[in-house]
C-alpha cells in the first residue's frame, strides 16, 4: 500500500489544535481550524465546455487507536461529493445549498464512526462549481454569475474530529498537506456536466490509491466571511422512473418521453467502446420536428440543458451527474457511435422536506390542482426557493413569498426560508437597497422594486405565522427596518409615492401571446408597487411593536397612513368604484384586488370596490383576469366578502385563462403563465398555482389564528355542488384537519385539534340548515354572517348540521 508522506505518521496522540474541545461535535464558526484550499489557476475559462475540470482532493493517514466516535464537518463550494475509505459520506447531492458565498457559506457535519478504521484511512472529496463560478454566456450574462462578487474556483473547507476510545483527540483538517488532481468532470451548472470516464481514478477514494503523483492542495484565502452549520433538510434523490415513451429521430438520436415534468436528471447504463459519446438534452416541451427544445434565452440551441458521458473501459457502465440540475419531461439521446446496450431512467432531485399537508375534495379537478402545484413546489427547492428548474432557476423574492402560503401548508419549509431569509439580508446593500434576487449575483441592476424587494418583510411574516418563531421577525428586523426607511425617504422626495421601477402583476392573461415575452401587466406597475409598500410598512409596524420597538412602529404607521392617503388621491375613481392607473389599459382586477386585501379602501367606497371586482369577473364568464400577486389574493378575498361560491366557479374552470385549462392541456406541474403559447416559457414555476392556499384555507378552512397555531381558526366554506373537501396540517403544535362532507339533507364537519390548543370553530348553514349539534356536547358562543360559532379544545370534534 501507498500513502502520501505528508499522512506516514500515525495518529494516536492528542492533537494541540483539539485538546481544549469538549466534544467532537459539529464545527461552528468559531471552532474551525481547517484552511481553505484548492488550485490557484483563474476563475473559470471564458468558453462554455471548457471551464476547468472539477478537482479531485485526497489526504490520506493512518490510526493507531481505536475510534469511539468521529464527526467529519465540510464545505465545499459550490458543491460536493465526499468518501472516507471509499464508503460515500451522506446521502445528499447538491450540498451545500447556494448562498450568497461572500458573506455566507454553509457547512454539514457527518457521524463517520462506522467509517473509520484502525490503521490506513483515506478522506476523498470532489467539488463542483454550482453558483459559485459559471461560463461566461448568456444566461450568466444576464443575471451576472459569471462575475458575482463570490466568483472563483471551487474550495474547499473540511475537518474530521476524532474521539480515541482512551478519550484523547484529533484533527484531520483541510491545509497544505492534502493532494489535488484533475477529475473526469468538467461542469456549469446552468449548462450541464460533462464526464469522461476514459480520465476516470479507478480507486481514488480507497486507502490504497497512490496518489504520489498529485500536486499539493494549495492553501488559498477565505471566500466567505462566516461558516455557518445549515440547519436545513439536504438535496436528495426522492425518485427514480422510467420513460413512458422513445422515438427515434434518426440513426444514433432517440427521445425518450418521462411522461411528467420533474426535476433533476437521467441515470444511464450503457455499454459499447470506449471514447464513445451519449449526449443528454433535456427539456420540458418538444420543437416542431421532434427534438427538444431549448430555451434562446438561455444561449445557443441545445446548450441549456445538456450532459454528455464518454464510455471508458469495457462491460456495463453507470452514470449520473454529481453537480448540475435540469427541468425536464423530455430527454434526446445521441450517440457518436453504435451502443451495445442502453438504458435510461429519470432521478427527481429537491430538498428533502417532509410532506406535512394533505388535500382532498370530491372535485378530482381541484385534487389534480393541488397535485400540480406539490411538484412545482418540491422541483423549485433546491436549498432555495427557486422560479423555475428549467429556465432562470434564480432566487427571485417575489416568487418565494407568494408560494410560501402553499410550500408551508404542504411540507415543512421551516428550515428552507429561515436560511433563505439569511441569503436575503446578506444581499442587501450598504444604503439597505434590497435585491430582486436573492443570492444576488449582481447582474441585474434592479434594487427596492416594493413588490419583490419588500418581500423580505412579508416572507418574514408569513414565516412566522406558520412557525411561530418570532427569531426569524427579530434576525431580519434589522434589515427590514433598513430599507423600509430607505424607501420611506425615497418617496419623500416623489411626492409620496414609490415611482421606480417595479415587476408588477407579472404574467396576466394575454401577456404571453405578444411578439416578445414580456410578462409586464398592461396596466403598469405603480399601482401594486405602491399597494405592496402600504402593505410592508403595515406589516413591519406590528412586527416592530411585536419586538418591542414602539418608536419604529410609530414611524412606520405614520409612512403607511400617508400612502394609504396618497394612494387612494391617486389611484381611486370614486365615481366608478375602481382603482386604475394613468395607462390606458382600462380596469384590471388586480387594481380593485390589492386595495380590498390590504385594507387601503375608504369603508364608504369599499361595498362599490368589490362589486365592481365581482362584475368583472361574472363579465368574464366567471374568470379570472390577474397575474401572479392578484392570483394569490383574488380567491381569498372573494371569500372573506361572501362570495365563496364565486371564488369555486372561479377554481373549477377549465377555459382559459384558468388553473383547469392547465389540466386539459395536460400539465402535470404549475405555469408560468396562463397559456404555453411561447415555449421559452415555463411549465414548473409555481407563483401561479397559489390557488392551493385557498384550498387548504378557505375551502377547508384550516387557519393559524395565532402565530406557530397557537390559536386554530377553522372556517370551511361548503359551494354548492362540491359534496366533501378535507384537508391536514401538521403544525408546530400537531396536527390539525377539517374534513366536512354533505350527505342528502346533513352537513357534517369533523375537525381535530392538537394539545393544547384553543379553536375557534365556525360550522357553515347552508341554506336550509334548521339546527347544529356537537358530537361532545359544546356549546355554541354566537350564531355570525352564516356559521354557528364554537370555542373547543384539543380532541377529534364532529358537527352535524341538518
Amino acid at each position: 500500500m501507498v500513502v502520501s508522506a505528508a499522512a506516514a505518521v500515525v495518529i494516536g496522540a492528542v492533537s494541540p489544535a483539539f485538546a481544549d474541545s469538549s466534544s467532537a461535535t459539529a464545527s461552528t464558526d468559531n471552532d474551525w481550524t481547517a484552511k481553505w484550499i484548492g488550485r490557484d489557476t483563474p476563475q473559470v475559462a471564458p468558453e462554455l465546455g471548457k471551464q476547468n475540470p472539477a478537482p479531485l482532493l485526497r489526504r490520506a493517514f493512518a490510526l493507531g487507536k481505536r475510534v469511539r466516535q468521529a464527526r467529519f464537518s465540510i464545505v465545499g463550494l459550490g458543491y460536493y461529493e465526499a468518501w472516507i475509505n471509499g464508503h460515500r459520506v451522506g446521502d445528499q447531492v447538491l450540498d451545500p445549498p447556494p448562498s450568497a458565498y461572500d458573506q455566507t457559506a454553509y457547512s454539514r457535519t457527518f457521524d463517520v464512526t462506522k467509517s473509520l478504521r484502525g490503521g490506513d484511512n483515506a478522506i476523498a472529496v470532489t467539488l463542483g462549481r454550482g453558483y459559485l463560478s459559471t461560463p461566461e454566456t448568456t444566461p450568466t450574462t444576464l443575471f451576472g454569475l459569471s462575475k458575482a462578487p463570490w466568483t472563483q474556483e471551487p474550495r474547499l473547507l473540511a475537518q474530521l474530529d476524532i474521539v480515541f476510545s482512551d478519550g484523547t483527540r484529533h484533527r484531520v483538517v483541510s491545509d497544505g498537506t492534502w493532494k489535488i488532481t484533475d477529475g473526469p468532470t468538467r461542469d456549469a451548472l446552468y449548462f450541464g456536466e460533462s464526464y469522461d470516464a476514459r480520465r476516470a481514478r479507478p480507486g481514488w477514494t480507497n486507502t490504497s490509491y497512490d496518489d504520489s503523483a498529485w500536486e499539493t492542495a494549495r492553501v488559498q484565502p477565505a471566500p466567505t466571511k462566516q461558516v455557518v452549520p445549515v440547519d436545513m433538510p439536504p438535496v436528495k434523490v426522492t425518485d427514480t422512473f422510467g420513460p413512458v415513451g422513445v422515438t427515434k429521430l434518426k440513426t444514433g438520436t432517440q427521445v425518450y418521453d418521462f411522461g411528467r415534468t420533474t426535476a433533476g436528471w437521467a441515470r444511464i447504463k450503457v455499454s459499447g467502446a470506449p471514447g464513445t459519446t451519449v449526449t443528454l438534452i433535456y427539456g420540458e416541451q418538444l420543437n416542431d420536428d421532434g427534438t427538444v427544445f431549448q430555451s434562446a434565452m438561455l444561449g445557443p440551441a441545445a446548450v441549456s440543458h445538456l450532459d454528455s458521458y464518454t464510455l471508458g473501459g469495457k462491460g456495463t457502465q453507470t452514470w449520473e451527474p454529481s453537480f448540475t440540475r435540469h427541468g425536464f419531461r423530455y430527454v434526446e439521446v445521441t450517440t457518436s457511435a453504435p451502443l451495445t446496450s442502453f438504458g435510461i431512467e429519470a432521478r427527481v432531485a429537491h430538498t428533502a422536506v417532509t410532506s406535512t399537508g394533505r388535500f382532498d375534495s370530491a372535485n378530482p379537478l381541484l385534487n389534480r390542482i393541488n397535485a400540480n402545484q406539490r411538484a412545482s413546489l418540491l422541483d423549485n427547492m433546491w436549498g432555495i426557493p427557486t422560479d423555475t428548474p428549467w429556465r432562470d432557476r434564480q432566487g427571485w423574492t417575489a416568487d418565494a413569498y407568494l408560494y410560501l402560503d402553499s410550500a408551508a401548508l404542504n411540507f415543512d419549509v421551516e428550515g428552507l426560508y429561515r436560511q433563505w431569509l439569511r441569503t436575503f439580508r446578506d444581499s442587501q446593500r450598504a444604503d439597505g437597497s434590497l435585491p430582486v434576487i436573492a443570492p444576488n449575483p449582481g447582474g441585474l441592476p434592479l434594487f427596492n422594486d416594493p413588490s419583490w424587494s419588500g418581500t423580505l418583510i412579508s416572507s418574514a411574516w408569513t414565516h412566522y405565522q406558520h412557525y411561530g418563531d418570532a427569531g426569524v421577525l427579530s434576525d431580519n428586523y434589522p434589515a427590514m427596518a433598513r430599507w423600509l426607511d430607505l424607501m420611506r425617504t425615497t418617496i419623500a422626495t416623489t411626492d409620496g409615492l414609490y415611482t421606480g421601477f417595479s415587476f408588477g402583476d407579472w404574467s396576466p392573461p394575454g401577456a404571453e401571446t405578444g411578439a416578445t415575452v414580456a410578462l409586464r401587466p398592461p396596466e403598469g406597475s405603480l399601482l401594486t408597487a405602491n399597494a405592496d409598500l402600504f402593505h410592508e410598512a403595515r406589516l413591519l409596524a406590528r412586527i416592530a411593536r411585536e419586538l418591542g420597538h414602539s418608536g419604529d412602529a410609530a414611524r412606520f404607521d405614520t409612512m403607511a397612513d400617508a400612502l394609504a392617503t396618497k394612494f387612494n388621491e391617486t389611484f381611486l375613481d370614486t365615481d366608478a368604484g375602481i382603482y386604475q392607473t394613468a395607462v390606458e389599459a382600462g380596469y384590471r382586477q388586480t387594481s380593485n384586488l390589492v386595495a380590498l386585501a390590504y385594507e387601503l379602501v375608504p369603508d364608504e367606497h369599499r361595498d362599490a370596490v368589490f362589486a365592481n371586482l365581482v362584475k368583472d369577473i361574472t363579465d368574464r364568464g366567471n374568470h379570472l383576469n390577474t397575474g401572479a400577486i392578484g392570483t394569490k389574493l383574488l380567491l381569498p378575498v372573494l371569500t372573506e366578502n361572501g362570495r365563496a361560491d364565486l371564488a369555486y366557479r372561479i377554481a373549477g374552470q377549465t377555459s382559459y385563462p384558468s388553473w383547469g385549462y392547465w389540466v386539459k392541456q395536460g400539465a402535470t406541474t404549475s405555469w408560468e403563465t396562463w397559456s404555453m403559447t411561447k415555449k421559452d416559457l415555463s411549465m414548473n414555476h409555481p407563483f401561479l398555482g397559489t390557488v392551493d392556499d385557498w384550498f387548504y384555507q378557505h375551502l377547508a378552512g384550516i387557519q393559524a389564528a395565532a402565530p406557530g397555531y397557537g390559536k386554530v381558526l377553522i372556517a370551511p366554506v361548503v359551494p354548492d355542488g362540491l359534496r366533501y373537501a378535507s384537508a391536514r396540517v401538521t403544525t408546530p403544535r400537531g396536527e390539525v384537519a377539517s374534513d366536512w362532507r354533505q350527505e342528502k339533507s346533513r352537513l357534517t364537519l369533523t375537525v381535530k385539534v392538537p394539545p393544547g390548543t384553543p379553536a375557534e370553530v365556525r360550522v357553515p348553514l347552508p341554506d336550509g340548515a334548521r339546527s347544529v349539534t356537537s358530537d361532545r356536547g359544546v356549546p355554541p358562543v354566537q350564531r355570525k354572517d352564516g356559521y354557528v360559532v364554537y370555542r373547543v379544545q384539543a380532541g377529534t370534534h364532529v358537527f352535524h348540521v341538518s
